[in-house]
Order: C-alpha cells, then structure tokens, then sequence
C-alpha cells in the first residue's frame, strides 16, 4: 500500500455521527422556518479590512454587500451598482436608488466613497490597502461613484469583485478614527448591513444566526439562517439526517452522499486552488531548487485521482484564467529522484526540520497534509505537521514564522489581474495576499504592462510571459484545483453553486423553502 492509499484508508465517513431526527427535519435547537449552513471552518471576526480568511468572508456574503460580485458562470454581476463603465482612467459605478441599510437609513455614494477610503489607507487596518494603493475616489452625486486607478488597469473590477470590498456605513463607523477602526466592536457584531440577513449572534465555535434583512431591495423568502462551523464528515452525517441544508462536501464522500435519498449534487470548477505557501523570507526556501524540488517530490496526479476521486486538475501556476495560460509550463512531474538530486544541488541539509501548518478539518486538506510530510520525508526533509486555528496561521503569515502552510480558495478565473495580488512585491502579507513572500520585479513589470493593455491578445501575450516565470520560479507549492462539490438537502430551493466557496451564497436572496 502506497503512502496516499494509506492516508486514504483512514478517511471514514460515518453517516450517523452526532445526528438524530428523520430525514428532511430542521436541525435541532433552530426553528423549522430556517435552514443550517456548514461552515468549513470556526469564523474569526467579521471586517471587510482585514485579511480574507474563507468562513468570515461566507459570513459577510450574507451580511454586506459590495458593489458587484462574481456569479456561478465566473462573470460579473450586479449588486450595489447595477451597472459601470471601464473607462482609460477610470471606472463609474452607477448605483442602485432607493436603497436603505438593513437599520432603515439611506444608502448613498456617500458609503461607497467612506469604505473605498478606509480600504485604501493603511492606517486602517485594511488588507486591500496594497490593492488600492495611489487610487483615487470620488462621489460626484449620491447615485454615482468614481473609481480612478494609479495606473491604468483593464483588470482592476477583479480586484474588488465580491467577496471583497464590502460596504461599511458611514453613518455607523463614521466617527471612529482611522488608526483605530479595525479594533471596532462593530466587526465582532456587525448588526448593520446591506446584505439580504443581518447579524444576530454568533456562539463561539456553535453557530452564526442570521435574520432577514427587512430593508432589503426584495422581500427574502427564508427568515433565518444558521451557519455551522462542523468537519465535512459531521457536516455530510448531518446533511443525512435533515440536520444540514447546505454543505460543501468531500468528493470523497460524494458517492456515498449522491445515494442519500433527497439530496442534490452540484458542482463546478473552482477559480483558485490549493497550495503550500513557502516562506521565502527564510533563506533556507530562497532558492528556487528547493521549491521545484518540493513539486517533484509530490504526487500532485495521484493526489487529484484518489484522493479528489478525479474531480479535480494538477495547478502548475498561481495564475487560472485559461487565455493567460501558455501551453509549455514545466508540469513537475512526480519524481522523487529529481527531488532528491535538486535538494543536493541547491545544498539542502538532510533530515532538516520544516514545519508544515494547516487548518484542520477539511478532508481532502487533513489528508494531503499527511500525504506531503510523507512525500517530502522520502526526498530528504523532516516535516513535522502542525494543526492550527485561523487567528494563529494569520498571526504567522504576518511574523513568519511559518515554515510552510496549507491553503486554499481565491477567485482567479474571471481575469488574471486577480493573481496578481499573491505575487507582487507590494502585496506581502498583511498589505496584501503574498504570503509566500516572493518577489521577481521583473513579472511585477510584465503583469503591470498586461494591465495597462486593453487588447485583449496583448495582455494574454504579456500574461503568458509571466505565467512561464511564475511557473519557473514556483513562488507556491501548486496542489490541485478542486471542483467544489455541493449538497444540498430537500427543503432548500433556489441555491445556484458556485466553484469559490466563499462566494457559494451569492445568490441567497433567491433561496426559498420547500412546502
């Protein structure tokens, strides 16, 4: 038995665990009128200015609003604004009139012009501060608001299309001074949204409670909803028995779940992946020998056919968008040999200690944590794992003190733009997403002339480029790119899937219940 069937073989998924009640019954302690949502993971807090972590994001997509988002077929769709012009120097959001904050005060551009300000200032707190960098904003009436670049950017709605950029009220957070706001007790309890449910609690580590909004654009069908942060195993048991409605399942439970009577299966290709940031800070990662010897080591293929049962591709680039994509990217094709000669030549000590860090409780990522320490063990390196929360692996990336960390998610395909704020030199973390700490000013030049084109052959010219030296310089261990796989239970109707899953409530104000 190989090392990945063996880490396989103790994924058991147990149907009755932690449930009770008939097939199609509410969850218990929450009223028949709501539905229960899993949570992949324990939500932190809830602030558009810091740092996206998955669950707080699925949180805020119910909450706030943005001005426009991303929908199931990874186009842009309207929310706030309900259209915009991409001009040469500048993009005008026409917004939507008549709105109210879910406290029953007017929506203006007023807001709009209050958030991008916060967003954009680092003394705010804000993780999209390195996004926003030098842009200018405006209000010129209180249906309109302007938006203009540092530099031109044909690619720059994708920098702030849902789940990012989350309006705040002003009238709320108005006076809290700037050096201060992200330590607001509004983003532990943040009862005023533009959101189609307003916040009612949380239970530490039990549940979200949500309520309809009341002062939403449309009247919402479903007058309360929990969010649960369980493991996929407990989450998928529960979905079983009528206890869960929503869930973003295994797809190593997907055979077992598609013979649950009532149930339906959905799925679409995610717009990010899963990887392995490696501290680049660390001059023991600096050398690109290491990284690629680190791909080879792995068997990315193996990982996608057993342990994602094929619904799933091998990532050799942080950058998704298909036209951006040239077709000679080195595959670094699973060769433990070749790893052990690129660690010797880039003069790796051997038995060195790594760390390898993750957020425990999706399966596939538990399993592929043990998969890589043993991979990685074979082609010299001694990893030892290390199961964290999100306040922790946050508070790492920001000190590094991490070796290596596990994660995934982005929304990457609806223009390559998006990556590049996990590679540019002035978007380490906490500014931005760059948690590998990389840096090559020669692809922040290449990306920045592609963003600078509007033909669209060009910017796939100069993308194309700067995917080849991503590719050779493997800022990320690339993992797989999932299809995100979701169940849903009889009584929900109306959920459309989408490949993120922090984006997978996009179109919760169109959900009903059945009967």
């Amino acid at each position: 038995m190989n090392r990945l069937s063996g880490a396989l073989a103790v994924v058991v998924l147990v149907l009755a665990t932690g449930c009770s009640g008939p097939a199609g019954s509410p969850a218990q302690g929450s009223p028949h009128n709501a539905i229960n949502i899993h949570l992949y993971q324990k939500p932190k807090r809830f602030s558009p200015l810091d740092p996206p972590t998955g669950p707080d994001q699925q949180v805020m997509t119910l909450i706030f609003d943005n001005l426009l988002t991303v929908d199931d077929s990874y186009a842009y769709a309207p929310r706030l604004a309900e259209r915009w012009e991409v001009g040469e120097d500048r993009i005008t959001f026409h917004l939507r009139e008549g709105l109210k904050w879910s406290d029953g005060m007017p929506f203006t551009s007023k807001d709009v012009l209050f958030t991008y300000r916060l967003l954009a200032d680092a003394k705010s707190g804000s993780a999209m501060a390195g996004k926003l960098a030098g842009a200018a904003f405006e209000a010129p009436d209180d249906n309109t608001f302007v938006i203009r670049p540092a530099r031109p950017n044909v690619g720059f709605l994708s920098l702030i299309a849902g789940p990012f950029a989350f309006i705040l009220p002003e009238h709320v957070l108005g006076m809290e001074p700037v050096d201060r706001i992200a330590g607001s007790v509004f983003f532990n309890h943040p009862t005023v949204g533009m959101g189609p449910y307003t916040f009612v609690t949380y239970k530490t580590d039990q549940y979200v409670e949500l309520a309809a909004n009341p002062h939403y654009r449309k009247p919402i069908a479903i007058p309360r909803i929990f969010l649960k942060p369980i493991s996929s195993d407990v989450a998928t048991a529960q979905l079983g028995t009528g206890e869960m409605d929503l869930v973003q399942i295994s797809p190593t439970d997907l055979r077992a779940v598609e013979s649950l009577k009532g149930i339906t299966v959905s799925a679409r290709p995610s717009p990010g992946f899963v990887r392995i940031a490696v501290d680049q800070s660390d001059e023991r990662f600096a050398d690109p020998r290491v990284r690629r010897a680190m791909l080879h080591a792995i068997d990315r293929e193996a990982l996608v056919a057993k342990l994602l049962a094929g619904r799933g591709r091998v990532q050799n680039s942080s950058f998704v968008t298909p036209w951006a994509l040239p077709g000679t990217l080195e595959r670094y094709a699973y060769d433990p040999a070749k790893a052990r000669s690129l660690l010797a030549e880039a003069g790796w000590k051997a038995g060195e200690k790594v760390t390898l860090s993750w957020i425990p409780g999706q399966r596939d990522r538990d399993v592929t944590a043990t998969v890589v320490q043993g991979a990685l063990g074979a082609a010299g390196m001694t990893v030892e794992l290390k199961q964290v929360q999100a306040a922790e692996l946050l508070e790492s990336y920001e000190k590094r003190t991490f070796d290596l960390a596990l994660f995934g998610g982005g929304s990457y395909a609806v223009d390559p733009s998006s990556s590049v704020t996990i590679l540019n030199c002035a978007a380490f973390y906490p500014a931005g997403g760059n948690i590998s700490n990389f840096c090559d000013e020669s692809l922040d030049a290449l990306t920045a002339r592609a963003d600078a084109r509007t033909d669209r052959d060009q910017r796939a010219k100069l993308y194309q480029e700067a995917a080849g030296k991503d590719n050779a310089q493997v800022p990320y261990l690339w993992l797989y790119n999932p299809d995100t796989l979701w169940a849903t239970g009889p009584r929900l109707r109306g959920f459309k899937p989408g490949g993120d899953f922090t984006t997978g409530f996009w179109n919760a104000d169109e959900w009903t219940l059945a009967g």
